[in-house]
């Protein structure tokens, strides 16, 4: 009697359990779920980051054609913005004692004043570029100390005509930055 007992017992006890190789349906539909969530919770903040950047590269970009204006009208000395499209690169100038077209820089870290958009700014490119005589592509926009923009000889830096239209910058973020003519306004729209 005893064995039919503890045979009963034994064969309870050795049941393979239920192997699972998967998830069940549900566990699928919870998982699509939370990521649906997830991703509509994210995408909006990647929105933003990217209109964040888009807006503090425009700022960049015044900021250098107003620091030029303002330290040409505050010194004297004529300071321009080369504007390079090919490489997403502006940088700042002036003319040393000698005339000759030489960096401005940085009083605090030693540095060039310069931006280079396509790393500073990831996906934000210079588009396009009309300077104040109509020629278009890579150029320099100087400022005197009337802040009134001109052009200059792009390798001696001796003064050509003041601006005859208003130039022009455009960026990949559909943005349009004007330096007008004979003010030297620098606007953004």
């Amino acid at each position: 009697m005893s064995d039919g007992l503890c045979s009963n017992f034994d064969s309870g006890l050795r049941r393979n359990p239920i192997v699972r190789d998967g998830y069940t349906l549900l566990e699928l539909m919870v998982i699509v779920i939370l990521m649906g969530i997830l991703s509509a919770t994210a995408i909006p903040v990647l929105n933003q980051s990217t209109r964040a950047r888009q807006g503090a590269s425009r700022d960049e970009v015044v900021r250098l054609f107003e620091f030029a204006r303002g330290r040409a009208m505050a010194g004297g000395i004529p300071a321009g913005v080369v504007v390079d499209t090919s490489t997403n690169m502006l940088r700042l100038v002036t003319l040393d004692d000698g005339g000759e077209i030489v960096n401005i820089v940085d009083q605090v870290d030693g540095g060039i004043k310069q931006s280079s958009l396509a790393i500073e700014y990831s996906g934000v490119a210079i588009n396009s570029f009309v300077n104040g005589d109509g020629t278009s592509g890579n150029g320099i926009v100087w400022f005197d100390f009337r802040a009134e923009p001109h052009i200059r000889d792009d390798d001696t830096g001796v003064f050509n005509s003041v601006f005859a239209q208003n130039a022009t910058l455009t960026l990949s973020t559909e943005t349009l930055i004007v330096i007008h003519a004979y003010t030297g306004l620098v606007e953004e729209r």
